[in-house]
């Protein structure tokens, strides 16, 4: 940052005082104003899954202990991760008196005496009474993702709130464009993406009797994704069930918050997968109070039986304070069919484009259900259809192709998954893979090329017209059929389309096997997880 910024004069406030610093709504009446309803405090669950009754928090106490989370290096692991490479220093000029009438009369006690502050560093103030603020200012030379962050005083009757504001060069005036108010003994964290420009910060104390310190650190970050800015719970946008967040953390101090409204009493599954060993991403569940219900680690799927009506904070972090702005997590919120009696033996994800839901139900799912089950949209899938209508060249004269059946499917939960499938003839960006045992059939066929089928060939099961050639001589299809009972097919199917597009294995055409002549292909084909 430039040593040469200096704080604008004559700032004019353009903003509502009445509503930033009067009486604050309380986190339940945000909510109400998006749903009407009274809202629980605790996820009801009957799920043994670890973590989730020992970290059940009780009695509505303090979210987090203040002390704990300044001074704690194992309480910020859970809470709030902290950089390891933060500095605690303070300038000179912050660093004031702990009397409570001298720091009344703090020269940033309003915008036109804001102290420039750099970025990356932690600075410790002071403020002293309910309606009193500090002020803060930096430049920023070209567009940027802001985190702002303030940790208050180690006492839950102190409630200090941040708010950024832009900076209008044009008439002087500053605009709130984010806030975090928390409740007491809570730090406060915001995010936004900020063109270049000048940016003020303040520090607003709603309650507090005495003079009390609290600590500031403004960072930014160079790459984000789209939701941002999400790092607080006052801005936090709904989560819709049977939706997902696709997202990233930016650096050591970003968390993604959504709020999760509960309309009706369901059963719920989360999951959050992130593709690196080497983080510890986490998704912590809070109350309408703010309270930690209980937090769900990277790569681990939990079912919540019986969610009761209400509103829940949801909030993405990581544990140990690191992160990789690459690695894009994975985070969806499913609500299982209400027959579901056996939440274990449910599974669900979302497709590749976000729009379409698939669930896997095992035999004792829902009542009476005997065989595994494959659910696209609620609507079982029946693959009794496979019809490849694009000619695969294997040898001159000849195509191959596929086009065949399944009947008693038994579908397994083995590399099912959805992603995007690529291969030599056709690309499907909305793509799901799925396992059948042993009841597949596995057609092969062969355009009959002037009335002669190979003799290695065989017979075939059955023939049909297939129009003429270049030539105009008739052509026939032939199909072999094999049953494989001692192996798993996997095929492909276009999500959009609700169509079987390929076979993934085996299938002679990619070399996997070899065909009825002993011939086997050389295409080449990749299925590629979300």
């Amino acid at each position: 940052m430039s040593k040469e910024f200096k704080i604008p004069q004559n700032v004019k406030m353009d903003f509502d005082t009445k509503k930033i610093f009067g009486p604050k709504e309380s986190i339940k009446e945000v909510m109400q104003a998006q749903q009407e309803g009274e809202y629980a405090d605790i996820l009801n669950s009957t799920d043994n899954t670890e973590k989730l009754i020992s970290n059940l928090i009780k009695n509505k106490e303090s979210f987090v202990e203040t002390s704990k989370l300044v001074d704690s290096a194992a309480e910020r692991k859970v809470i709030m991760p902290m950089p390891k490479s933060m500095l605690a220093n303070s300038l000179g000029s912050m660093k004031l008196s702990a009397n409570a009438a001298a720091t009344a009369a703090a020269p940033n006690s309003t915008p036109n005496g804001a102290y420039a502050i750099n970025f990356n560093t932690l600075y410790t103030d002071s403020i002293a009474a309910k309606g009193d603020q500090r002020w803060y200012a930096f430049q920023l030379p070209a567009e940027k993702k802001l985190t702002l962050y303030m940790a208050p005083v180690a006492d839950t009757t102190v409630d200090n709130d941040l708010f950024l504001y832009k900076f209008d060069q044009t008439n002087g005036s500053v605009t709130v464009v984010a806030q975090s108010r928390n409740k007491a003994g809570m730090y406060e964290l915001l995010s936004y993406v900020a063109p270049a420009g000048i940016y003020f910060v303040s520090v607003n104390s709603y309650a507090c009797t005495a003079a009390n310190n609290f600590q500031i650190m403004a960072r930014t970050s160079d790459t984000w994704d789209e939701a941002e800015g999400d790092d607080s719970m006052s801005m936090a946008k709904e989560m819709p069930v049977n939706s997902e967040i696709i997202g990233t953390l930016d650096n050591s101090l970003d968390q993604d918050c959504r709020l999760w409204l509960v309309k009706e009493t369901g059963n719920y599954q989360l999951q959050l997968t992130v593709p690196s060993t080497d983080l510890k991403y986490q998704v912590q569940i809070l109350s309408s109070s703010q309270n930690l219900i209980t937090t769900l680690d990277q790569n681990k799927t939990t079912n919540f039986p019986n969610v009761a009506p209400g509103g829940y904070y949801l909030k993405i972090v990581s544990t140990d304070n690191k992160v990789d702005p690459t690695v894009k997590y994975n985070f969806s919120l499913i609500l299982m069919p209400s027959d579901v009696i056996d939440t274990s033996k449910y599974t669900a994800m979302l497709s590749t484009s976000g729009k379409q839901l698939i669930e896997f139900l095992e035999p004792g799912a829902v009542k009476d259900l005997k065989r595994n089950a494959l659910t696209v949209d609620r609507k079982e899938f029946d693959p009794q259809f496979i019809d490849f209508s694009t000619g695969r060249a294997s040898m001159p004269g000849y195509q191959c192709g596929g086009l065949g059946e399944i009947n008693k499917t038994v579908f397994t939960k083995t590399n099912l998954g959805v992603g995007t499938y690529t291969s030599d003839l056709i690309n499907v960006s909305n793509a799901l893979i799925c396992t059948a045992d042993n009841a597949l059939y596995f057609w092969q066929l062969r355009e009959k090329f002037y009335h002669d089928y190979p003799a290695a060939y065989g017979q075939p099961n059955y023939t049909y017209y297939s129009g003429t050639d270049r030539f105009g001589t008739p052509c026939y299809t032939g199909v072999w059929r094999n049953k494989y009972n001692d192996i798993q097919i996997q095929f492909v199917i276009d999500i959009d389309q609700m169509k079987v597009v390929d076979m993934y294995a085996p299938n002679f055409f990619y070399g996997t096997m070899k065909d009825r002549a002993g011939v086997s292909g050389n295409g080449t084909h990749t299925f590629t997880q979300k």
